[in-house]
């Protein structure tokens, strides 16, 4: 033994260890009888968090949990980012000597479970793996209940937002990253992250051996189908997925058909803070999807399309084409209404095709998954009858192929499978009568060797004139007599007493142990060849595996489209329009959540107009409690929503499609990260200014207000001019600074929240209007909230009285003032976020004149 604290213990400690030495990162679970122990410091860790009573055998610390409670305390320990080691009992001694032989049988992670006990139906669960080589650094991530598999190539401008963005966008809930790329500063910061990290020594990632598994699991002689050919950060980091999983679950996986390359601009660009600012997912007060985009939309009836829902509002969609077919799906639906009402009845009966064929294709699926397949085929079916062929996301010869295929296998599942069948492989009850004539020839003998007993019971009765004889079972002494206290001592000599009990005696003859015997004999067999037959019957659903995954894909795309079409009819959306250029061009467009939540009629609409050839910035003031920030955010969940294949909270919409969409508003301290306010503040604007383009949306609030008055206005100031000075990205900046108000630039206008002054009373419409604020109206908003009297009376006071030197607003520069940004450095950042594999010859001369022409400006 390696470890000489157990050299000296019994032979069961001696192999506990002997598998724990082999999974050292994970918990244990060590099956003894009907528990599941565990021992030493796993003992002494786990008895503390799962509240499980700890106690010592012969000085070593140990606590169990019962066998068929394993799979709620398993998943309270993935939720804590834990692993869990099942060691099962395969092999009992023999003779009854020695110990049990006893193997893994499963590594349970937190990124690769795929039973639905351990899993959030409605959202993807995600293992990530990072990895580094010459061309770059790659990110991977796959949904082993899904088959869902995916690689990209990281932004070499700034590698910690680049991966801060696909982690936001996938959420994973595992990541496989080599030791030495967590030591460096850009990926350091995972280690606070509240993510399962598996850490991985860096010579362990070979690129032959992952390019030989990548093509092993696709059954391919290379990669150029997938584009990573010679890719060697994409293909570390797949084959670091593929090698992680096929330790711990010791099998290929047929469902998992390819990996998708893809790129950051395959969607509209969404960064951590935007995501959390917008409350897309999640919302700002307790993390939880109330209050949120995703609420607001969710109408989705199976859990397919719930995930597809939240896939789609963190990933929208760049491409016109793409968008214009979802509105147009959408408003076919929308114009439906009957259809629309009988499809959503069908879709809430279908269970998970997706993650009941990822069950299969692992050999994890039992005969209820098979016959909820069977259901969801039926169920698919039916939908062929009352939608369109134009509603669906494939052309009519798939939708033919798909529709005879499922009903084939449909009907396979319903002749060869019961109803209801049972979960269990060890009690029968699976396959259904008249499919198999050896099954039926067992329950004929069972069923009669039922009858046989009866029959013998009754004779027995009758011989002996006892009429408290009876039959009875139980799994401890088989079938037996029982005969009651008062007349017991009556019973035949040929009666064997096997248990007596304070009202009645148990006995058994020769001719009920033979009957027993024939009959346990039967029902032996018939469990095992129903076993088989089963296994044989998933075997062949294994086949359909291809179709069962792109039926998936379509019902969850339909049932998106449902939900949005339902979302449109409920909330009154309509259609916008999507066009090439820059223009946002929003009539009374209202936030999706605060108006959900608002009695009806309540919410005051507001209209925004945004163009990089016109004005692309908006300087919005006025008061805190006006509405600034509602107006901010709805613009860009209007924009977001429309690029995401849905109508919007609107009259009348057009929205020039944007590449990536930026949200800075408010801030809080990040104390995990050990980040002020004011520094999170301004890490936020310093990626939206590194990265917003011209085709960007941003929207900004309150910049500047974590520091000084005077610092703050400098730096607001900087960057609304820095904005419209680069790039000119469609712009919404709201400000309590005034001062900024006297920024002249031809693509500026300022905007205000109306403010209507009844007498001494201040009322706040909720309406934007052109021009800026005259006042802040702070005193007045601080009595709304409920400040005492006296304190607002004093504030008041020292309003009137107290005259404090403000500077000037800073006059626009002059070509006497030096710059505020050095055009040298506009060219050199510029030069910098060139993408040089897709610049033109023409495209090259033409930037290289207007860099000339910059720096030779005085």
């Amino acid at each position: 033994m390696s470890n000489p604290e157990f050299r000296e213990t019994t032979p069961m400690l001696q192999q506990y260890q002997e598998h724990k030495s082999r999974h050292k990162d994970a918990v244990l679970f060590f099956r003894m009888g009907d528990f599941y122990e565990m021992f030493r410091s796993d003992a002494v860790e786990i008895s503390r968090i799962l509240n499980l009573t700890l106690t010592k055998r012969q000085g070593i610390p140990m606590c169990g949990i019962p066998h068929h409670a394993a799979g709620n305390y398993i998943a309270r320990l993935l939720k804590m980012g834990r692993k869990v080691a099942v060691c099962e009992q395969i092999e009992l001694p023999k003779g009854g000597k020695g110990i049990a032989k006893r193997e893994v049988i499963e590594v349970v992670t937190p990124g690769t479970v795929v039973d639905d006990n351990y899993l959030d139906e409605r959202r993807n669960n995600y293992l990530a793996a990072l990895a580094s080589a010459d061309n770059g650094y790659a990110y991977a991530y796959i949904d082993l209940s899904t088959g869902e598999f995916r690689v990209t190539l990281l932004s070499s401008m700034s590698l910690r937002d680049a991966l801060r963005r696909e982690m936001a966008k996938t959420s994973p809930r595992e990541i496989i990253i080599p030791q030495g790329l967590l030591d460096t500063e850009q990926f350091s910061f995972l280690n606070e992250e509240s993510i399962a990290l598996n850490r991985i020594p860096d010579w362990s990632l070979d690129v032959s051996n992952a390019e030989e598994r990548l093509k092993r699991q696709f059954g391919t002689v290379n990669l150029k189908a997938f584009e990573i050919e010679g890719n060697a950060a994409c293909i570390l980091a797949s084959g670091a997925i593929l090698e992680y999983i096929e330790d711990n679950h010791n099998k290929l996986l047929s469902h998992v058909k390819t990996v998708n390359r893809y790129s950051e601009n395959d969607s509209v660009g969404l960064d951590e803070s935007t995501i959390r600012n917008l409350e897309i997912v999640q919302n700002l007060q307790d993390s939880s999807k109330h209050y949120t985009l995703l609420e607001t939309l969710d109408h989705t009836k199976t859990s397919a399309g719930a995930r597809l829902l939240r896939k789609r509002l963190l990933q929208p969609f760049p491409s016109l084409k793409t968008i214009e077919d979802y509105h147009n799906r959408v408003e076919a639906l929308y114009h439906q209404q009957s259809v629309l009402s009988q499809l959503r009845g069908i879709l809430s009966g279908i269970q998970d095709i997706e993650r009941l064929t990822a069950r299969t294709a692992m050999d994890r699926a039992h005969a209820k998954d098979l016959t909820a397949i069977r259901y969801a085929l039926e169920k698919f079916l039916k939908i062929q009858d009352i939608l369109d062929t134009q509603l669906w996301d494939a052309d009519s010869s798939t939708l033919s192929t798909l529709f005879a295929r499922g009903r084939e296998l449909a009907a396979f599942l319903a002749s060869a499978l019961m109803d209801d069948p049972s979960i269990l492989l060890t009690e029968g009850r699976l396959i259904r009568d008249g499919w198999n004539p050896e099954v039926d020839r067992m329950r004929s003998i069972q069923k009669d060797g039922k009858i046989l007993l009866n029959e013998y019971i009754a004779e027995e009765k009758a011989a002996t004139g006892l009429s408290s004889l009876k039959l009875k079972y139980n799994r401890v002494l088989g079938y037996f007599i029982e005969i009651s206290k008062n007349q017991a001592s009556k019973a035949p000599e040929r009666y064997r007493r096997r248990q007596m009990l304070t009202q009645a005696d148990r006995f058994s003859t020769q001719r009920l142990d033979e009957l027993e015997t024939e009959i346990s004999s039967v029902a032996e067999k018939l469990v095992d060849r129903e076993k088989d037959l089963f296994l044989d019957i998933r075997e062949k659903t294994k086949t359909y595996i291809d179709d069962l995954l792109e039926t998936a894909r379509l019902l969850a795309d339909i049932d998106l489209i449902q939900s949005y079409a339902h979302a449109a009819t409920e909330y009154g959306y309509i259609r916008p329009l999507i066009v090439e250029n820059s223009l946002i061009d929003i009539r009374g467009g209202r936030h999706p959540v605060v108006e959900r939540h608002l009695p009806h009629g309540k919410f005051v609409p507001n209209d925004i107009v945004l163009s990089n050839e016109n004005v692309s910035f908006a300087l919005v003031t006025g008061p805190n409690m006006a509405g600034k920030s509602t107006v901010l955010r709805q613009t860009a969940l209007i924009t977001l929503m429309a690029q995401a294949g849905s109508f919007v909270p609107a009259d009348d919409a057009r929205i020039g499609i944007v590449d990536r969409i930026f949200c800075r508003v408010g801030a809080s301290d990040n104390l995990a990260r050990g980040e002020s306010t004011f520094l999170v503040e301004m890490n936020e604007t310093a990626n939206i200014l590194r990265n917003a383009t011209a085709r960007s949306l941003v929207i900004m609030d309150e910049v500047g207000r974590g520091t000084g008055t005077a610092d703050g206005l400098a730096i607001a100031r900087a960057v609304c001019e820095y904005l419209l000075d680069n790039q000119s990205p469609r712009t919404l900046f709201a400000t309590h600074y005034r001062e900024l108000t006297s920024l002249q630039h031809k693509k500026l206008t300022n905007l205000s929240m109306a403010v209507d002054e009844i007498g001494s009373t201040i009322v706040f419409p909720k309406k934007l209007v052109p021009g800026p604020a005259e006042a802040s109206y702070g005193i007045h908003v601080a009595a709304l909230a409920g400040l005492p009297e006296l304190v607002v009376k004093r504030a008041r006071y020292l309003l009137e009285h107290i005259h404090e030197e403000s500077p000037p607003a800073a006059p626009k520069p002059t070509q006497s003032e030096p710059l505020l940004f050095d055009p040298r450095d506009l060219v050199t950042d510029a030069l910098a976020a060139l993408n040089i594999d897709t610049l033109t010859p023409l495209k090259a001369l033409q930037l290289l004149d207007q860099w000339k022409k910059e720096l030779d400006t005085p």
